[in-house]
């Protein structure tokens, strides 16, 4: 049996970062202790004027490349809602921005806070039915480009990031299986029309839809796959504020011990998060060999997916 595991992940943070009381200068109504009390977010990361998806992605993933070959990688696949180009493929400017060989897999998927979990089904997929060997999945987006300082739903929320996720060949499959769900009836709670630049978002239908949606989505998981809730090593949500992953935390009745979370430290990186929160836990020893961990993204569209992944110590 053919495989796949997580080999190697590494990100960047933009240079700029902007803290509670830069917001408030801006917004004087703003209580920004209450804002701290329900996000946990004090730090966020914000982009250069010039820097691009494009900018971020090549600095997260020449990280990776000076551990692991470029000539090695056949697939690339950019999880990204900020592109600087409708047309081409950001995926394909990215193939000739670092070098990658020419027969190569490239395309984006055009996702948020899921995409991680989307793109690491599909990268495994092309792992285990043999059309590659090793892939390269990178998570990136400059939301607060389309956030203005006086947008008080999103601006104490969302951070610019970049998540570079290496994934090989195993002879163990460490990655699956996977539990999906979609419901566009939702797609007014954030979202960014063609004829607008700022990012719009419903806080209480969000919370509405994480609170109902994702502990289900994990219960049915585990579920099918019949594994016991305290067999797990290790809940990594996607992080999306203090607010959202206590609730789920309380309804899915995870010990405190069994999460890992990273928000007050980079804010919420969109499809970047759950990669993120792996490095810095994996960073902190709070991984361990074959510890058996559940991954769930969930955010616009509405779009949502869980899965499972056994731990392998990465290459640094």
């Amino acid at each position: 049996m053919i495989g796949s595991k997580i080999l190697g992940i590494e990100y960047y943070l933009p240079k700029k970062k902007e803290n509670n009381k830069t917001l408030k200068k801006f917004n004087p109504k703003l209580d920004i202790n209450r804002v701290k009390e329900k996000t946990g977010i004090n730090n966020r990361f914000i982009s250069g004027k010039n820097e691009t998806v494009i900018d971020i992605s090549t600095k997260s993933s020449n990280k990776i490349f000076k551990k692991f070959s470029k000539k090695k990688i056949d697939f690339l696949i950019l999880v990204t809602q900020t592109s600087p180009y409708r047309i081409p493929t950001t995926a394909c400017i990215l193939q000739n921005k670092l070098g990658l060989k020419k027969n190569l897999i490239a395309f984006d998927v055009n996702l948020g806070c899921s995409g991680f979990i989307y793109a690491l089904r599909m990268g495994s997929s092309l792992i285990e039915s043999k059309q590659a060997k090793n892939g390269l999945i990178i998570c990136a987006d400059t939301y607060t480009k389309y956030i203005s300082k006086k947008n008080t739903a999103c601006r104490p929320i969302f951070s610019d990031a970049a998540a570079a996720i290496l994934l090989c060949k195993s002879s163990k499959n460490k990655i699956g299986p996977f539990e999906f769900g979609t419901d566009g009836s939702g797609h007014d709670a954030l979202e960014l029309p063609m004829n607008s630049d700022e990012i719009v978002m419903k806080g209480a239908k969000v919370l509405t839809f994480a609170m109902n949606v994702v502990p289900n989505n994990v219960n049915l998981l585990l579920k099918k796959s019949k594994i016991n809730k305290n067999k797990i090593d290790k809940f990594i949500f996607h992080q999306a504020s203090k607010y959202i992953l206590d609730n789920i935390n309380r309804i899915l009745s995870i010990k405190k011990e069994q999460t890992f979370e990273n928000y007050s430290k980079v804010g919420n990186t969109i499809s970047a998060s759950i990669p993120v929160a792996l490095k810095d836990a994996s960073n902190k020893k709070k991984l361990s060999e074959n510890d058996l961990i559940v991954l769930a993204g969930y955010g616009v569209g509405l779009s949502w997916g869980s899965t499972f992944i056994k731990w392998s110590k990465i290459l640094w």
